[in-house]
């Protein structure tokens, strides 16, 4: 690709995210998506094809940042959720964009390879600790893993009285407390 062309399919990609952050697939709309992103709706589909390409390639952009921002240590699962907590926290569009692609169910990462493989690759980080002794078996790994996520998304996800953002001094606080919480389910 060109320079030009690879900053033009960037700018979508960035376009796109802020779009189906706030609007999902279903309400996102591409004649909004190029022209945040100073591009023709041709060049949006010579690039991508369809809509539902596009929402898969934003999705998967936004794994791969996560993956490089936020690393997996299974030997310390409550640190883990407590930087997957304030990755989240300071990227709300991220978190919004995990919640439309579950409601979009397996359509939203169909195809997307990478993300299935990363995913299948900590299950079985996650069942070698169990079975080393290092992690609780109480739960399956499909659980732990589910509950671990619940536990992160909760402050993002539950009905608050404030309505202000939290502060950093209150996102820290969560974040311990998410660590601490994660570790006591994990605990052997």
């Amino acid at each position: 690709m060109k320079p030009d062309a690879s900053a033009t399919r960037a700018r979508i990609v960035v376009a796109a995210r802020d779009e189906f952050s706030v609007h999902g697939l279903a309400g996102a709309r591409v004649d909004r998506i190029a022209a945040a992103a100073k591009a023709s709706k041709e060049r949006l589909y010579a690039y991508f094809g369809d809509k539902e390409a596009l929402f898969r390639a934003v999705v998967e952009d936004g794994f791969a940042r996560f993956i490089d921002e936020v690393p997996f240590a299974v030997d310390d699962l409550g640190g883990y959720a407590a930087r997957e907590y304030l990755h989240l926290a300071a990227h709300p569009e991220e978190h919004r964009l995990l919640l439309w692609t579950q409601l979009q169910g397996g359509m939203a990462t169909s195809g997307t390879d990478d993300i299935h493989s990363v995913i299948a690759e900590r299950h079985r980080a996650v069942a070698d600790a169990q079975r080393d002794g290092l992690i609780s078996d109480a739960f399956t790994v499909e659980d732990l893993i589910t509950m671990m996520f619940g536990i992160t998304s909760a402050w993002m996800t539950a009905p608050s009285r404030d309505c202000e953002p939290a502060d950093d001094a209150e996102i820290q606080r969560r974040a311990s407390k998410i660590e601490a919480a994660v570790r006591r389910l994990c605990a052997p």
